[in-house]
């Protein structure tokens, strides 16, 4: 008798365990990086979920930016707006973030060089210093031997951001500037990639894209927008022809709300994508953690992700 009831005592223990063992959920489906400090959780798998791609209206119009006291812009800055966006910022926009209370919380930012021919042909896109940049950018362009084509250089810096909000939510943004206006301007796009453990909130997203010629500053809404669980991403027209002047000071941003999708969930990664096309029109976008590719029949330059890392 005493043998079958310590069986029995066994089988439940074993049960028991089983059933714990099954319930248990990871904080977050990734390695980390060999520093211990970063997740790698890039979708390289060739998994995807549904992407949600919705037409939107452009619509260009005049901007008369707000006058902002210091604590204002202050408040702005830790959501990771910049100083350019700051300046330009309309009531519209402002209405959208003002009621938002947050601490920055890391921030990426790299510059990217792009060299094209005088077709639209990238030759070369390649990461440099902000220094080297604006060492660079007033040079002469290159012209070759044979004087069969000329080399054309822009300047792209792009600046991803994570800010805590008092809300419990995580915002994340991408901006860009042009640092000296591109060679072609036609669709580009402007993305954000992240971990899947990180919800995106309905209704908190956030686009601008803003250049300025003859007779102002201006603000260009987006063409699609495209989305799936792992990121959201924007078309934009990359403004060619102003009024009584070029258009330049190209820049903009695209921002997401996030949060936690399992209370156990400790932290995530997010990436800063940009893509610039200079010939063909855009295709399909595809979004996977840490990669946003656009498709089409184009000559593109996909610059190098920025990437941070966030607690939520």
């Amino acid at each position: 008798m005493e043998i079958i009831i310590d069986v029995k005592k066994r089988f439940f223990q074993i049960s028991i365990l089983v059933l714990a063992l099954a319930s248990f959920t990871p904080t977050i489906s990734a390695k980390e990086y060999e520093n211990e400090e970063v997740y790698n959780d890039k979708n390289l798998t060739g998994e995807t979920t549904t992407v949600e791609e919705i037409d939107d209206t452009p619509i260009d119009q005049i901007i008369n930016p707000v006058e902002l006291n210091s604590e204002e812009k202050e408040n702005l800055e830790q959501l990771g707006f910049t100083e350019d966006e700051i300046e330009t910022i309309s009531q519209e926009e402002y209405n959208k973030y003002n009621k938002l209370d947050g601490e920055l919380l890391t921030t990426d930012e790299s510059v990217y060089k792009i060299i094209s021919d005088s077709k639209g042909n990238i030759l070369t896109t390649t990461q440099v210093t902000e220094a080297q940049a604006f060492s660079e950018m007033n040079k002469p362009a290159q012209i070759s031997i044979r004087a069969t084509s000329t080399k054309q250089s822009s300047w792209l810096k792009m600046t991803t951001t994570s800010s805590k909000l008092s809300n419990g939510n995580i915002l994340l943004k991408n901006s860009f500037k042009w640092l000296k206006n591109p060679a072609i301007a036609l669709t580009d796009v402007v993305g954000i990639s992240h971990s899947a453990s990180a919800v995106k909130v309905p209704g908190t997203e956030g686009f601008s894209y803003k250049y300025t010629d003859g007779v102002g500053t201006h603000s260009l809404g987006a063409k699609s927008t495209t989305r799936n669980d792992y990121g959201i991403a924007k078309k934009f027209n990359l403004k060619a022809i102003g009024t009584n002047d070029a258009p330049k000071n190209h820049n903009g941003y695209i921002s997401i709300q996030v949060k936690k999708g399992n209370k156990n969930d400790i932290r995530a990664n997010a990436y800063g994508h940009y893509t610039h096309i200079t010939v063909g029109i855009t295709g399909t976008i595809s979004i996977k953690t840490g990669d946003i590719s656009v498709g089409g029949n184009l000559t593109k330059s996909e610059m190098d992700d920025t990437m941070i890392l966030f607690n939520y």
